[in-house]
């Protein structure tokens, strides 16, 4: 039989991708199961669903993201002034390292979170995606990766992945048990119980599964 495997669709201008990115990483280590990252657009995914946001929400969201902040702790102050912001470089960034760096593609992708979500900077042109990663990478992998044309090729790949699934948000996580059954997606930072719950492993709250850390 296969081994269950998870396919984590994510956009850096989603701050429940940033939220389902530190429970997956949790749950990666205690389940042993790999976890694909792949970047993908969002905004065209969402005009694909006919996924209009409503503003009426939007206070909604970010209470839930405080009140998630203060239980996981993981870092969350609020969104920068220019919200939503185009992705491209920081989401073909990630993916070059992906193919190149792939050790340093879950510690860019906590960066680019915290300059959006700490330092409540939009991580939207090269030079911000330099600053962001400069602790992570060479400054000239931002070029090297916005000199590549697959890495926008792969990333479109993505979204049009996500547009088969009847996908309509991020994060957008496909997720297989490995028993020849149906694969599942699953939508947002909240279904991660879900999750457990269709891999037949233990479900855990926030608290438990965020005890002790230090992000």
């Amino acid at each position: 039989m296969a081994s269950p495997k998870i396919v984590f669709y994510f956009d850096c201008a989603s701050s429940f991708s940033y939220i389902g990115f530190e429970f997956m990483e949790k749950y990666q280590q205690l389940w042993d199961i790999p976890v694909d990252y792949r970047p993908f657009i969002l905004s065209d995914v969402m005009a694909n669903a006919r996924n209009t946001f409503s503003p009426y929400k939007l206070p909604f969201l970010f209470a839930d993201l405080k009140r998630t902040s203060s239980i996981t702790k993981i870092p969350f102050r609020g969104t920068p002034a220019k919200y939503p912001y185009d992705p491209q470089v920081a989401l073909r960034t990630l993916q070059y390292l992906k193919t190149r760096q792939p050790h340093k593609m879950a510690p860019a992708m906590r960066s680019l979170w915290n300059m959006e979500y700490v330092q409540l900077k939009a991580p939207e042109s090269v030079d911000d995606v330099k600053h962001a990663l400069k602790d992570v990478v060479e400054p000239e992998v931002v070029d090297f990766a916005m000199g590549a044309d697959e890495t926008l090729e792969v990333v479109l790949q993505n979204t049009e992945q996500v547009k088969k699934m009847k996908g309509f948000g991020a994060p957008t996580i496909l997720v297989t048990k490995g028993d020849g059954s149906k694969p599942e997606m699953f939508f947002g930072s909240d279904r991660f119980e879900h999750i457990a719950i269709f891999l037949e492993k233990e479900p855990l709250t926030m608290k438990q599964l965020f005890a002790g850390s230090k992000l």
